[in-house]
């Protein structure tokens, strides 16, 4: 392996990180596993992470990051449909970021450092749902009710507990029925008409 200087073997590991969390989750992202991945010795991953808790919450912020990124939809998509691939696409190779994302909330409660990182990704996420209502108010394609921070909170608040009722199995919330209610409630709350 050729010279890598500290910046670039920290890079090099939360990589190896990333790839082991959308490989295998939480339960395996060992300091041994992404050591192996990464191709550096375990002692390496000790020495640029204070923690396997702290290297574990970069790794999942940065595999959010990536995820918020994502542009599925072509340029010419209206901005209700970029509102709704952000809270609930059905790409498929999104399903690795979907189990991780569950897994860290079910984690969120037992480590600390996982609660703060999956805190920040929420965050992230509220802000570019913002971002789109924005700018889909200013392309005047949505009439908001209420301000944005609010309706992309409840937006976001809706998709968790669609989720979280999605992976019950239980049959009146397929992905047919996540769509149907989530455009429901995009419609509720962006093409607000006010009674004459």
């Amino acid at each position: 392996m050729a010279y890598l200087n500290r910046d670039e073997r920290r890079e090099l590991i939360l990589q190896a990180a990333m790839r082991v969390a959308l490989a295998d989750g939480f339960t395996g992202m060992t300091v041994r596993r992404i050591a192996s991945e990464a191709g550096v010795a375990t002692g390496q991953v000790h020495h640029h992470f204070a923690s396997a808790g702290e290297l574990k919450s970069q790794a999942f912020v940065r595999v959010i990051a990536d995820l918020l990124e994502a542009d599925v939809l072509p340029h010419s998509a209206t901005w209700r449909q970029r509102l709704h691939a952000m809270l609930g696409s059905n790409e498929g190779g999104f399903d690795p970021y979907i189990h991780l994302w569950r897994e860290a909330q079910l984690l969120v409660s037992k480590e600390a450092e996982l609660k703060g990182a999956y805190v920040l990704t929420m965050e992230m996420w509220h802000k570019k749902v913002l971002e789109i209502i924005h700018a889909g108010v200013a392309a005047r394609e949505f009439t908001p009710a209420d301000t944005a921070e609010n309706i992309a909170w409840r937006l976001i608040a809706l998709v968790c507990g669609l989720d979280g009722i999605y992976v019950l199995g239980m049959p009146d919330v397929d992905d047919v029925a996540f769509d149907r209610h989530l455009d429901a409630m995009i419609s509720r709350e962006l093409f607000y008409l006010p009674s004459p």
